[in-house]
């Protein structure tokens, strides 16, 4: 019997593409899972189409609306196997994904393993490639430069793992899982795999788009805290301080100077400048 795993899907107002996404996990190779579906008080029409699709492997959960990490947390406890893939509700994942990954991952050392990725647009049509390190040591020096380093809704990892961290931070709002890689670090080894298996949809509600300032705010205090080898687990008094001085530092407002730029420029030409200035400040850090 091959492994089961658990795919762990957050859905909110997903409403246009959550079927694509769910189909992309039934119509995938591998078939031994629980696909775990948790919808966090969508306004929309996301739960009737869940639940026109039929499967004895889906199991939906509703809640009220609390957010993205609330979300996970509840999710992770509904998850009923060892190994647990991540998933967004407007994504898609390649047919090969499950097994592929599954099969590198129980022959590894990671407790956590993440794959690379396509951009796509709303239509599904591939529209550029996203490439990431694949050892520990590269995935970590990516980290502290606020570069790409691991897709957060394409990896997969041992559940103890996250729970003995103390699972996702609600501190750490929308850098969630830039912190939460931080802290698995300190238990064991990150990876990837750099094959593109996992399909991000890019529209103008993504998240990383509309809140780009607390996107950059958090990740920048976690890597400050986490610069420190002994820490762990941030508590408020530590987070509170260190946001005063990162919110007071030159380069936190530089970058989210450079954030607002791209993505309110409709210029091509200007958006990528604006793309090379910050990778030239990100090349600095250390």
């Amino acid at each position: 019997m091959k492994d089961r795993i658990s795919i762990l899907l957050p859905v909110f107002n997903d409403e246009k593409f959550i079927k694509r996404a769910v189909d992309s996990v039934l119509n995938n190779s591998y078939s031994n899972y629980e696909l775990i579906i948790v919808n966090d008080g969508s306004s929309d029409n996301s739960i009737d189409v869940i639940n026109s699709i039929k499967d004895q492997r889906i199991k939906v959960y509703n809640k009220s609306n609390s957010g993205l990490i609330e979300t996970l947390n509840y999710g992770l406890k509904k998850c009923k196997n060892e190994i647990i893939m991540r998933m967004d509700g407007d994504d898609e994942i390649d047919k090969e994904k499950i097994s592929i990954q599954l099969s590198s991952f129980s022959n590894s050392n990671s407790i956590l393993l993440g794959t690379g990725g396509s951009i796509i647009d709303n239509m599904s049509r591939f529209k550029s490639l996203v490439n990431v390190p694949e050892n520990n040591t590269s995935i970590l020096k990516k980290m502290r430069k606020m570069q790409p380093s691991i897709i957060h809704a394409s990896i997969m990892f041992y559940k103890d793992a996250i729970i003995k961290s103390g699972s996702y931070d609600e501190k750490f709002s929308v850098a969630e899982d830039y912190e939460l890689f931080y802290r698995l670090s300190r238990l064991g080894e990150l990876s990837n795999i750099d094959m593109p298996l996992y399909n991000i949809r890019k529209n103008e509600e993504n998240v990383s788009v509309t809140r780009s300032r607390t996107q950059l705010l958090n990740t920048m205090i976690a890597r400050k805290l986490y610069f420190d080898p002994q820490t762990f687990k941030v508590d408020i008094e530590e987070y509170s301080k260190t946001k005063i001085e990162i919110e007071k530092s030159y380069t936190f407002k530089v970058i989210n100077l450079l954030n607002n730029k791209i993505n309110n420029s409709s210029n091509q030409f200007l958006s990528t400048l604006f793309k090379i200035f910050r990778k030239i400040i990100s090349i600095t850090l250390i």
